[in-house]
């Protein structure tokens, strides 16, 4: 439940709260027919709830506030009556809600309560004999300002001696004379306006806002509004910039305002870009009787003088009518927009067209009526609007330090509010007198004829009394009880000019003396004043006056001039002299334009002081510089390069054009062509390799098509993004255009260039420019420009730039403004960041090593590419770069990046190269048996740890250790069959990982295979023989059918003592069997089998003397072979071939060629591991 004095608003709409006199019992009575609005009980049907307005019948009674003369009397007179109705009127209700636990918030500016309750409280609220209706919540849509164009500032007189520059608007409404010929500028006066709030530390409001202390804090209470909560803090805020536009056109500094001495508060009314009717009557009850930041505690002695209303509604509704009639009893003048809605007559809006508002229509720096002013007539008739001020192209201050331009009866109706405080400020009599105030608007309103919509032409509803004239509505005041000031100012004897003349009394005033050392403020209320004389180079000085009704006093000033000195030098940017550039002392009026050559001079009084240097170069940014003067001093001053966040910086200058080459098939309007660079552009810390080149002007380096032929301000999260703009704006290639491109120079220093040739402009018919972009290898980006004639070519439509990825960060040379020239040339220059470029490649291949990491410091991090290259721009300093890959050695190097600069760092990594000598390892060995293998490790890279990983079901030795460069190890395998069932295979896998980039882990294959039929023959033995693995041969025996062994005609024996060379199986190869001519083994189950041979010829055989071919079910396995030639004499030699059998026999035959055949071991061992041969 809400029934407290704070007022708030939530997103609803007008209600129509006129009050009526009635009776003010509780009552109830029966329901009247129309108490409750259709739209109302349609939404209560619907969903059974609604938020509505309640209006009471009855209103308060004004005459007292009407009748009183002080304006702080008036508006609490008003305060009284106007919350006692209310408290009374509405005490029934509020009771019916409190019982009901309802959401409800009271008014009293009008006799209303704004409800959210069900469709059964809405029927007993409606039973209520003292409620007049139940209306709906709406919204007022706050005036769209067309965005306008910059128009020249006015240099108008700032006093007898000087000029100073304003907008036109401010000179058209003539209230620069009332400034220098009045010394008034709205002092002791208050303006409000309910708006979209205001930015309160801008720079050209915080001055005159009332919040701001003496010691620059802030007080926020009594000084601002913000109903619903909006702002993000208790702070002043404006989330749309209309509102503080329109506060600027009334107060602003420098020129923006017309009444820059008068004091400025603000209510809220409108959220964001429409304004809810509980927001608005929420502001148009604080604007009679401020409150502190809580709502709480109204002060109706703390209102304003003025409230100004850019806003409202179409057609007439009498919904704020209360209010209006209410802000007038209390002596506060209301100035309102007339509305947007022309040029058709009767599009006056509300409340802008009430009897009580005096409303504004606008016009242009040509005097031309505003196309979509509205025109009257107005409420009952009324000539609306009152009155027409500036409304088109009126620059003022918006929200971020900035100023724009902008177009609508919102501007013009400031006009109006700002003059009514000079007059009052002038004629503090009037002051609080509203109906005596509008006729001196009237009067002094320059006529302008236009009856079209009825009236006169004197006053008509187009114009209304004419063209705003704010000199003539102060002079026009009544100032017979006023008194003038006059005086003279020397030093040494001598007249002073230009001297500030400050007034402070009774009123405050402020002139400046002429030529002759006089001046004069007129007007002045009765009363002691301080007159306060300033003028830089003197000391300050000052005199008393006491001013008389109707008589002038004087008041002379002599003033003491300083000593001064002169401080001298040059202004440079990057060593080259800045010409053109303005040198000013801070807080003093003397500056100096540097020449040619850079050089300044400026006389200042001794002291200390801050010189601030602005230079007209865009690439060059001011800068400021402390210098104490004391006779002649020379300051020589180097300004800082502007640059972007990344630090991209920009030169201009006359460069030589670079043309493209080869013609894209790019044409027509709003297209695109991706194309392939011929080498990595470095752009804010990235690499591309492709980019998109479009007709509008600009190339992207965006993964996307983009055409767009809408330039904007750089930087903008909108699209293109990531792209370089030489000359964005919406251009066409047509036939006689075209984009060309090509590339210059030597690696690394070459440039790809984009020429875009006789563009022509898509909406300026025989204009064209032709401009190129140069995209550096190493980083830079340069802009070339010909055939710029008019201010079009010149850029005035163009956006001139470079911007990032995210549209975050951009260095703008220019948005919109005609800036180039041909024969000019842009260089855009990391001037921060270095290029680092170099390749990685393997020490032991020398081939490239792709997915290496170059560390550069704490500040980049690169990967090399497929061909081992890596690329890329870091900030300027001194690094550890770090280059490395895992199973790689670390590469370390100090380097320096210099900004603008190539430094390549090339490496090759050292890495082991480790291999073994077999990619499988295969035991065939009986059931339940264990073996014992080997297996040869060789590095030949550079030296590297190593482990082996074996399975649980074998083991290998050593499991770990060092390699150096060349060496070797040999690793030994101990595999069993347990468990392996004959016929069956057991495989698993041996790992073998070391620091080898190129092959970091060996799989190696093992496989425990455990036949169905294994025959192992010593030939020529006469017992078993244990091999070296383990295996165990038998002494070999004549074939008989059903087993196995040798068939031959004639055959024998031989065995030696002699070593036999190349085995370890020595006793194995010492003895052969000679002249048979097969093994045979019956019985043999169907299955593949290896054969295993085993030679030595055990005699001194020449070569050629034994010579005989080995075949194996059939198959040559072995021809021709010749021991003796093959390896020699005493020398083994094996032989291992696989065969399927399917017959139950395995033959091994061996033929002679020449001599004897010989063999010394035979072996078959069915291989379930092997489906074929």
């Amino acid at each position: 439940m809400l029934n407290t004095p704070r007022w708030r608003a939530v997103l609803a709409g007008i209600a129509v709260v006129a009050g009526l006199c009635v009776p003010q019992a509780p009552a109830l009575a029966a329901p009247e027919p129309a108490k409750i609005d259709a739209a109302v009980q349609a939404q209560l049907d619907k969903d059974d709830k609604a938020t509505f307005w309640v209006r009471m019948k009855g209103a308060a009674d004004l005459s007292g506030a009407r009748r009183a003369v002080a304006k702080d009397t008036k508006a609490e007179l008003v305060f009284e009556a106007k919350t006692e109705r209310a408290a009374a009127s509405q005490a029934g209700l509020r009771k019916l809600l409190d019982s009901r636990h309802t959401d409800y918030t009271p008014y009293w500016i009008v006799n209303a309560v704004r409800v959210t309750a069900d469709a059964k409280l809405a029927g007993e609220i409606a039973k209520l004999a003292e409620v007049e209706s139940i209306r709906p919540v709406r919204t007022v849509k706050l005036p769209d300002p067309t965005p306008g164009k910059a128009e020249a500032k006015v240099k108008v007189a700032d006093s007898a001696t000087s000029e100073v520059a304003v907008e036109w608007n401010i000179d058209r409404v003539n209230a620069p004379r009332v400034w220098s010929e009045l010394g008034n500028r709205g002092e002791g006066i208050v303006i409000a306006h309910i708006d979209s709030g205001a930015q309160f530390d801008h720079p050209d409001l915080v001055q005159s806002y009332r919040g701001r202390n003496q010691d620059g804090t802030f007080t926020h209470d009594y000084n601002w509004f913000d109903p619903a909560h909006v702002c993000p803090t208790a702070a002043p805020c404006d989330n749309n910039g209309h509102g503080t536009h329109t506060m600027g056109t009334m107060v602003g500094a420098n020129g923006i305002g017309v009444a820059p001495g008068a004091k400025w508060i603000a209510a809220k009314g409108c959220e964001v870009n429409t304004c809810t009717d509980a927001s608005l009557l929420a502001a148009g009850q604080w604007v009679l009787a401020p409150t502190d930041l809580n709502g709480q505690n109204p002060r109706p002695d703390l209102a304003p003088d003025i409230v100004n209303n850019s806003w409202g509604g179409d057609g007439y509704d009498p919904w704020y009518k209360e209010t209006v009639e209410a802000w007038v009893a209390a002596g506060i003048f209301p100035a309102f927009a007339n509305g947007n809605e022309g040029p058709a007559c009767r599009t006056s809006g509300s409340p802008g067209q009430y009897v009580e508002s005096y409303s504004a229509g606008g016009f242009d720096i040509n005097n031309a009526l505003y196309n979509r002013s509205s025109k009257g007539e107005g409420e009952n008739g009324e000539i609306k609007p009152n009155i027409a001020a500036p409304a088109v192209n009126v620059r003022s201050s918006t929200p971020g330090n900035t100023y724009s331009s902008f177009t609508g009866t919102s501007m013009a109706s400031p006009h109006v509010a700002a003059t009514v405080a000079l007059i009052w400020s002038g004629s503090p009599g009037l002051q609080g007198k509203v109906a005596a105030t509008r006729p001196l608007l009237d009067s002094t309103a320059v006529d302008v004829s236009d009856t079209s919509c009825g009236g006169t032409a004197a006053d008509n509803n187009v114009w209304g009394e004419g063209r705003l004239d704010t000199y003539a509505a102060v002079q026009a005041a009544p100032h017979d009880d006023l008194g003038d000031l006059r005086g003279t100012v020397t030093s040494a004897g001598a007249p002073v000019a230009g001297v500030t003349i400050t007034v402070s009394g009774p009123l405050s005033r402020t002139v400046t003396t002429g030529q002759d050392g006089t001046y004069a403020v007129p007007r002045l209320l009765p009363g002691d004043y301080q007159v306060s004389a300033e003028k830089f180079g003197y000391e300050k000085a000052g005199a008393t006056a006491t001013i008389a009704a109707g008589q002038a006093a004087t008041a002379d000033v002599s003033m003491t001039r300083l000593q001064s000195g002169v401080v001298s030098g040059t202004v440079s940017t990057a060593g080259a002299p800045e010409a053109g550039a303005t040198v000013e002392a801070t807080g003093t009026p003397v500056s100096a334009v540097t020449d040619a050559s850079g050089r300044y001079s400026l006389t200042l009084p001794q002291g200390d002081y801050e010189l601030k240097v602005t230079p007209v170069s865009r690439c060059s940014s001011g800068t400021t510089a402390s210098v104490s003067v004391a006779g002649e001093v020379t300051k020589d001053i180097e300004l800082p390069l502007r640059g972007d966040n990344f630090g991209y910086t920009c030169k201009s200058g006359a460069q030589a054009y670079v043309a493209g080459t080869e013609k894209l098939a790019l044409s027509g309007d709003d297209e695109a062509v991706q194309v392939t660079l011929p080498f990595q552009v470095p752009f804010y810390g990235t690499g591309y390799g492709k980019a998109w080149i479009g007709t509008n002007g600009y190339v992207s380096f965006a993964t996307d098509r983009v055409t767009t032929g809408s330039n904007g301000r750089l930087p903008t999260t909108t699209t293109p993004n990531n792209a370089v703009y030489p000359y964005w704006d919406d251009l066409i290639m047509d036939a006689q255009a075209g984009v060309y491109t090509g590339v210059t120079g030597t690696a690394p220093h070459r440039t790809f260039v984009v020429e875009w040739r006789n563009a022509a402009f898509y909406n300026a018919s025989g204009l064209r420019v032709s401009f190129s972009a140069l995209l550096g290898e190493d980083g830079s980006i340069a802009f070339r420009y010909k055939d710029i004639d008019s201010e079009r070519e010149q850029g005035s439509s163009a956006t001139i730039g470079i911007e990032n990825a995210g549209g975050t960060d951009a260095m703008l040379y220019s948005y919109e403004e005609p800036v180039l020239s041909t024969g000019q040339g842009l260089t855009f220059t990391a001037s921060r960041h270095g290029l680092v470029i170099g390749a990685v490649t393997d020490a032991n291949d020398g081939r490239p090593l792709a997915g290496a990491t170059v560390k550069v410091g704490d500040v980049a991090t690169f990967t090399t590419g497929e061909d081992g290259s890596f690329y890329g721009q870091v900030l300027a300093g001194d690094y550890d770069v770090v280059v490395s890959k895992e199973h790689y050695g670390t590469f370390t190097k100090a380097v320096t990046v210099a900004p603008a600069t190539v430094t390549r760092i090339d490496t090759a990594l050292v890495t082991g190269q480790v291999s073994a000598s077999a990619g499988e390892l295969t035991v065939v060995m009986p059931a339940g048996s264990t073996r014992t293998r080997t297996l040869e490790l060789t590095n030949l890279g550079s030296p590297t740890p190593y482990t082996v990983v074996s399975e649980p079901w074998f083991a290998t030795t050593p499991a770990s250790g060092e390699l150096a460069k060349g060496q070797k190890v040999t690793l030994k395998a101990t595999l069993s069959s347990a468990g392996v069932a004959p016929g069956t295979v057991k495989t698993g896998t041996l790992l073998v990982r070391s620091a080898s980039g190129r092959q970091p882990t060996i799989e190696i294959k093992v496989s425990v295979v455990v036949p169905k039929l294994q025959v192992a023959i010593d030939t020529g033995a006469t017992k078993n023989v244990v091999d070296s693995a383990g295996d165990t041969w038998t002494p070999d025996k004549k074939y008989a059918a059903g087993s196995y062994g040798y068939v031959a005609t004639s055959t024998g024996t031989s065995s030696t003592s002699k070593a036999i060379a190349g085995t370890a199986d020595q006793a194995l190869f010492r003895t052969a069997r000679e002249k048979m001519l097969e093994y045979r083994f019956d019985n043999v189950p169907a299955g593949t089998y290896t054969v295993e041979l085993d030679f030595a010829d055990l005699k001194s055989t020449q070569p050629g003397k034994r010579v005989f071919d080995v075949l194996v079910e059939g198959q040559l396995a072995i021809p021709a072979l010749d021991l003796a030639l093959e390896a020699g004499t005493y020398t083994a030699v094996s032989r291992q071939y696989t065969v399927k059998v399917t017959d139950g026999q395995l033959n091994v035959r061996f033929a002679t060629r020449q001599g004897a055949t010989i063999v010394n071991a035979v072996r078959i061992s069915e291989r379930p591991d092997r489906a074929t041969p």
